[in-house]
């Protein structure tokens, strides 16, 4: 089988069929967490399956409690609580790190039951679109493609494709460089970049690049996670080099706080500023980055002050080559302590527990 992500995994031994199930009901051993203070003391939070799924890439909420949840060879499928059925397909390649990845439900989901998603095209591998459904009684109608023809190049690897609205009500979409590392300091070019679009696929006028290009930050390598702070801060988690030219074949792996028309040095140099091409690092280093250690960061979000104790007010993000949730200071600079089995993605319920998933389920993370 094509692992996922490739590129950071192939030599660590890992593969997704080998990975051991988590039971219900299981305890986590978690290392000196700091709880936030809550006026009524919360029992300890306890990891239980919540419902299968098949490799569930991306999850989101839509207001009155259901969870909608992509699964990367191209289903959507929505859990009530009760029981899952299909909301939409999408015809998507899987080849090494396609799929179906991104998932968001529109901040104006009670009136205009928008549904977006990001996937890799069947008919043509080197493309990827944006798609748009309207929810009608659990079922997605009248798709809609909202933006087509975003790269995805013609190897394996690199593709991004995380959806998130900010506050601003734009929609962001991560895309990775595609194995073409230059083209992440490319003004011209896509690949490695977060996209900022308006609710219908246009574009906004002020933009920091003009208000005909999409960017709204560059110097990407493989972005996985993307999520929006309370005060409007947004974090990404990007991939760090492995058998990149000049690079070590592991580790080096970063949160990212991303600002308007920022420049997140790749390919210029990686980590906390080791040289890579030319005389120096072009643009900012990340928040935090792993070092020699392999941490595969996918998923991300914040979690309110009303969610697990220990985890409260907290940036959380997936590790996809360790199987455990990574949990930091809203600021993003360095992991406190590693949580309970995460992989792929990462969301706050309505309840404010953690919901989390990995290749066959999505579990619940809650008192």
């Amino acid at each position: 089988m094509n692992a996922f992500p490739p590129a950071k995994l192939a030599g660590l031994g890992l593969s997704l069929i080998m990975l051991p199930a988590c039971a219900s009901s299981t305890s986590v051993q978690q290392s000196s967490p700091t709880a936030t203070a809550t006026a009524t003391p919360q029992a300890s939070p306890r990891l239980t399956t919540y419902v299968a799924a098949q490799f569930a890439t991306a999850l989101a909420w839509a207001p009155g409690g259901r969870l909608f949840f992509a699964e990367r060879a191209g289903r959507v499928r929505v859990f009530d609580g009760h029981s899952a059925s299909d909301f939409a397909r999408v015809s998507t390649s899987t080849s090494g790190e396609r799929g179906l990845l991104g998932i968001a439900i529109s901040p104006s989901f009670a009136t205009d039951h928008f549904v977006y998603a990001f996937y890799s095209r069947a008919d043509d591998e080197s493309r990827q679109r944006v798609v748009r459904w309207t929810d009608q009684g659990g079922t997605g109608t009248s798709p809609t493609t909202i933006v087509d023809n975003l790269p995805a190049g013609s190897d394996c690897c690199h593709k991004g494709g995380r959806l998130a609205f900010g506050p601003d009500g734009k929609l962001y979409v991560t895309l990775g460089e595609n194995h073409v590392a230059a083209d992440a300091q490319n003004p011209s070019s896509l690949r490695g970049k977060i996209l900022r679009y308006n609710a219908d696929g246009s574009l906004p006028a002020d933009n920091p690049f003009g208000s005909n290009d999409p960017v709204w930050a560059i110097g990407l390598r493989n972005p996985f996670g993307l999520a929006f702070g309370p005060d409007g801060s947004l974090l990404v988690t990007d991939n760090g080099p492995s058998g990149d030219a000049g690079t070590p074949g592991s580790g080096w792996d970063e949160v990212d706080k991303v600002v308007r028309g920022g420049n997140y040095q790749w390919p210029t140099c990686y980590g906390a500023g080791i040289h890579l091409r030319g005389n120096g690092c072009v643009g900012s280093p990340p928040a935090w980055q792993s070092g020699r250690e392999d941490v595969v960061p996918t998923g991300a979000t914040f979690v309110s002050g009303k969610g697990p104790a220990g985890y409260q007010n907290d940036f959380v993000f997936c590790s996809y080559a360790e199987s455990v949730l990574k949990v930091m200071p809203a600021d993003g600079t360095r992991v406190l302590f590693n949580g309970p089995r995460c992989q792929l993605d990462v969301k706050e319920g309505p309840d404010h527990a953690l919901y989390m998933s990995d290749a066959g389920t999505i579990y619940r993370f809650g008192p």
